[in-house]
């Protein structure tokens, strides 16, 4: 035999034995069910996988959204069209393993990829009412920062041996899996690669036009359930902003705009400077009237002082844009008086477009006339970014829990909202102008505890006759003392501000109803993405009681203040007039929202007249600075920093590296064991929020 056969004959032998071997061991037998389909000549097993495989995919993905195994065979029988829809994305996906010789490898790792992002969905869910989108990736550290309050122990540790089964299971398939015997021929892959991913969005176009697929996701969650989950999430990751209008240009601008007066054209602000009351706004967190639940019975009123405060005040319905969770977007509508509708599905413009550009807000609409504007937050102030949000709407100060001295919290660790009185009262007392105060509670954030055993005040108990589920009564009765103690916190403020005997206008709303599984038809009154508003004035103002959109309520403040800047603002009280007058219809003044909106944000800014009036404010974070005045070092080597306005969260830095420290009283700290020498560089940081300037210090020897 010739040397070259030999080593012909020497390779068979071996490529079969290592057949023979995958095929019969232990792990192999795994790898076995796919190796047919790994080679080119067999075509029917690659197409029995690429066809087979993602209608299993899309019926697990869809039974893990429904949360259960009947909720998969509902969406197949109600919704077909979807299905398929769903099914051809993730064929489609599987295609590109074409141009890969370890075929089954590269399908597992895309079929794992799918499979993590039901997964995700399903967690999402199963804690909040909102599905997973484009948008929980820019909210992955806020996602961390809350999942302390919602997971115990078994749970991150069941999340991470589930994360890591996954990331095992893949690598023993894509390990196991052998390559195919002949190197892609690319000639026919790309083609089949193409035509694929044309046939899907054909499909897609044709479920679009015909009513089939949803393209405009206003009850995220249903959207979700009724077009599928890797439609809508693929949706989320191509939508993002606002789309131009096909009609978008200067005379369509022009025609939306005729009523708007930039701020350098009007002449009267002036004359109103100090006749204008205070402006206090009051978002509270996950609150609404849960005297609307028809299955449930209270021991007493839970919401006392909102009830007479709808009966005596303007008030009525007001309309959020989300449920269970973005409290954000309740408060981007409120300040911006734009519709987030019209951005990307499950957007967080405070996370994209607001980040990063200077917008039109009350705050800067009530700057021409003397007001200084204040945001007020019982929690973190980077949470959602607001720290970097609020200059780019206006505020010059923002107080955040790191800035504030809280003496209760909820058993789940928020602060309780008892502390914004006082914080409130501050604000107004700290300028001889006019204020504008915009406050975010927390009280009654998630999540919800099912165990009987967590110790709170039963300020009110709860029963019913229907319900059964013992954890999500628990979780009920906690939440509804939650609302009790908020509820306190809003006849607190009010008896504040009337006792002030300052003009002021104070609104109170809720961000959105709370991520218990409600659903319309377990409400006596509106829908789950109704919360309740009242306004409350001693400056002899006239509302009327009314339901609104979260987006018309500036527009409403600013106009019985007779404020007419801002493209928005005058947008909305003039075209708002001509939709109540039947002037114009809904579709057509959304639409010119939309537009005007995509000028603003995204476009030629042709209402102010090509460039933004608008810049970032130099905001200061908290009232107060914070401040060094003198620093001591003993002999046993603990340093003591002593200044004004330190709070718990106050952290001192020792040329530049952080040291575990000792919060005493607002005015000193302390770290217990440091070794210094020499020439010392001391600061004092709130988080990461501010710092202040370097103290230099030389401690003395011994």
């Amino acid at each position: 035999m010739k040397k070259t056969d030999k080593k012909q004959h020497f390779k068979k032998q071996k490529s079969g034995f290592l057949h023979k071997r995958t095929h019969t061991s232990h792990a192999g037998k795994l790898t076995a069910l796919f190796y047919k389909y790994q080679n080119e000549s067999a075509s029917d097993g690659y197409l029995l996988c690429y066809l087979v495989l993602p209608l299993v995919l899309v019926f697990l993905i869809e039974c893990m959204a429904y949360h259960s195994l009947i909720g998969g065979f509902q969406f197949i029988i109600f919704h077909p069209y979807s299905y398929l829809v769903n099914v051809m994305i993730v064929a489609a996906s599987f295609t590109f393993a074409l141009i890969f010789r370890k075929r089954i490898g590269v399908i597992i790792l895309i079929s794992l990829f799918w499979l993590a992002g039901g997964i995700v969905n399903f967690v999402l869910l199963f804690y909040r009412v909102t599905p997973f989108t484009n948008s929980d990736l820019l909210l992955i550290k806020d996602g961390v920062d809350v999942a302390a309050k919602y997971l115990n122990t078994a749970q991150y540790i069941g999340i991470a041996i589930l994360v890591i089964a996954i990331l095992i299971l893949f690598v023993f398939f894509f390990v196991k899996t052998s390559k195919a015997e002949h190197k892609p021929k690319y000639i026919h892959s790309i083609p089949i690669i193409l035509g694929s991913l044309l046939l899907t969005w054909g499909g897609i176009l044709l479920g679009q036009s015909t009513g089939l697929l949803e393209t405009a996701f206003r009850e995220l969650s249903q959207s979700y359930l009724k077009n599928g989950f890797i439609y809508c999430f693929g949706a989320s990751l191509l939508n993002t902003g606002i789309s131009k209008p096909s009609d978008y240009s200067e005379e369509m601008m022009e025609q939306l705009t005729e009523n708007y007066e930039t701020q350098e054209e009007s002449e009267e602000g002036v004359t109103y400077y100090s006749h204008k009351p205070n402006v206090v706004i009051v978002q509270l967190e996950t609150f609404f009237n849960v005297n609307r639940l028809k299955d449930i019975k209270f021991s007493s009123n839970p919401l006392p002082n909102l009830t007479r405060m709808m009966e005596e005040y303007p008030s009525g319905a007001f309309s959020m844009p989300v449920v269970g969770a973005g409290t954000v977007n309740s408060e981007f509508e409120v300040l911006t008086g734009m519709n987030i509708d019209d951005f990307g599905i499950g957007e967080y413009p405070y996370k994209t477009i607001v980040k990063e550009t200077a917008c039109e807000s009350l705050a800067y609409d009530l700057k021409p006339y003397g007001y200084q504007a204040f945001a007020i937050h019982n929690n973190t102030g980077d949470f959602y970014d607001r720290n970097l949000v609020y200059p780019n709407l206006g505020f010059d100060t923002f107080t955040s829990v790191e800035y504030m001295w809280p003496d209760n919290y909820t058993p789940m660790d928020w602060v309780k909202d008892s502390v914004l009185t006082d914080e409130i009262a501050t604000a107004l007392d700290s300028t001889n102008s006019q204020d504008f105060v915009f406050t975010v509670s927390v009280q009654g954030h998630g999540s919800y505890p099912t165990d009987s055993s967590v110790k709170y005040t039963h300020h009110v108990t709860i029963s019913s006759d229907t319900i059964t589920d013992e954890e999500y009564l628990n979780q009920l009765s906690y939440y509804v003392n939650q609302l009790y103690e908020m509820d306190q916190f809003i006849g607190d403020l009010v008896d504040m501000l009337r006792n002030r005997h300052e003009p002021t206008i104070l609104v109170m709303y809720g961000d959105h109803c709370p991520s218990l599984d409600l659903t319309d038809d377990m409400l006596s009154s509106g829908t789950i993405y109704d919360t309740e508003y009242f306004i409350w004035n001693n400056a002899g103002l006239k509302f009327n009681w009314q339901d609104m959109q979260a987006y018309e309520m500036g527009s409403t403040l600013l106009s019985a203040l007779e404020i007419p800047d801002g493209a928005i603002n005058a947008y909305h009280q003039n075209s708002g007039r001509q939709l109540k007058d039947g002037e114009i219809t809904e579709e057509e003044y959304l639409s010119g929202l939309k537009e005007l909106e995509y000028d603003i944000l995204y476009g030629d800014k042709i209402t102010y007249g090509g460039e933004t009036p608008y810049t970032p404010t130099d905001m200061q974070m908290g009232f107060f600075p914070v401040t060094i005045s003198n620093v001591s070092y003993t002999k046993d080597h603990v340093l003591i920093v002593r200044g004004e306005n330190f709070t718990r969260y106050s952290q001192i830095h020792i040329n530049g590296s952080s040291y575990d420290t000792l919060y005493l009283d607002p005015n000193t700290l302390v770290v217990a064991s440091a070794d210094l020498s020499g020439r010392t560089e001391i600061t004092v940081s709130q988080s990461t929020l501010s710092e202040t300037d370097k103290y230099v210090f030389y401690p003395k020897a011994g």
